[in-house]
């Protein structure tokens, strides 16, 4: 009796059922608002020297670029990124030794133009920090016409920035119909910076979140850095983060000895904000006293 008496339940209410869950609208994904990208494969480089190009370029897309550099020219092996606005075109970093940026960079905006009628834009030069792998290039760009070079200290980004209280002002920066959002994160180096791209809602982390080994020389700084970005990105698009470098396997917990050319199985260039709120809740944890431990994708490695 028992059995029967469910089975009728059962039966008179589950048709009541079905059309509510028929009748829910699942809204159609929009990209985020932001416009998109395409990213390659892999972005091994390496694997039989000397290579060419010394510096790899990848059209994101029809106004973001990303280079990166053969690890026969240098084991860093760094990431550089060009965005494009109506007025200006930036630069974030400039290579390590032994690369021709400035001959990559404007064949870049070369092919830009190309594809907008022959448009022209003034190119600005900035640093995700001060580093020798991120800033050998510079003196190719010194004398450069229709170029500004920014130099990788917090008086110089003060003052291009118009940022009056360093780290903890955020600045943004108009390309021409693309407004980049700049904020300070030290830790990693003095002079640290985020970049976040409104248009596509990519942020550009440098060294101080990627793939691999994230080497901190100023711990309470750079715990500050983070909850900033955290902050920040708070309720915005967050497509992709993009750091300078890729140091990981695809293997979790498994990293590249520092000097490696060749990293046959190398992780993803792109991580997001989930890597960002899980480096955040690690550094918290640790309350101040910074210690190593490999996490599934980066490394937290206090120096």
């Amino acid at each position: 009796m028992r059995t029967a008496a469910f089975r009728a339940v059962v039966f008179v209410v589950f048709p009541f059922v079905l059309p509510s869950l028929t009748a829910i609208q699942i809204p159609q994904p929009d990209g985020g608002g932001v416009d998109r990208g395409s990213l390659p494969a892999s972005w091994t480089t390496g694997a039989s020297c000397p290579e060419t190009p010394v510096l790899r370029t990848h059209f994101y897309n029809d106004d973001f670029v990303i280079l990166r550099q053969s690890g026969c020219t240098n084991f860093e092996k760094p990431f550089l990124y060009l965005l494009f606005g109506r007025r200006s075109a930036l630069l974030v970093d400039t290579g390590a030794q032994s690369a021709d940026v400035s001959g990559a960079a404007h064949a870049a905006m070369q092919n830009w133009s190309d594809r907008h009628g022959g448009q022209t834009v003034h190119l600005i030069v900035v640093h995700s920090h001060g580093h020798g792998d991120h800033v050998a290039g510079d003196p190719q760009f010194e004398r450069a016409p229709d170029t500004t070079l920014v130099a990788a200290t917090p008086p110089a980004l003060q003052q291009f920035f118009h940022l009056q209280n360093w780290p903890d002002e955020i600045g943004s920066y108009d390309l021409g119909d693309r407004l980049i959002d700049v904020i300070p994160i030290p830790g990693h180096e003095p002079a640290s910076i985020a970049i976040y791209d409104r248009k596509t809602g990519v942020l550009l982390t440098g060294d101080t979140l990627y793939p691999g080994r994230l080497y901190i020389r100023d711990g309470a700084a750079y715990a500050a850095s983070v909850r900033r970005l955290v902050e920040f990105t708070r309720g915005k698009v967050v497509a992709h983060v993009f750091g300078a470098h890729i140091e990981n396997a695809r293997t979790p917990y498994v990293d590249y000895p520092e000097g490696t050319k060749y990293q046959a199985d190398e992780h993803a260039l792109e991580l997001g904000r989930a890597h960002l709120l899980e480096l955040d809740q690690e550094l918290q944890q640790m309350n101040g006293q910074v210690v190593r431990r490999a996490m599934r994708d980066f490394t937290i490695w206090p120096r």
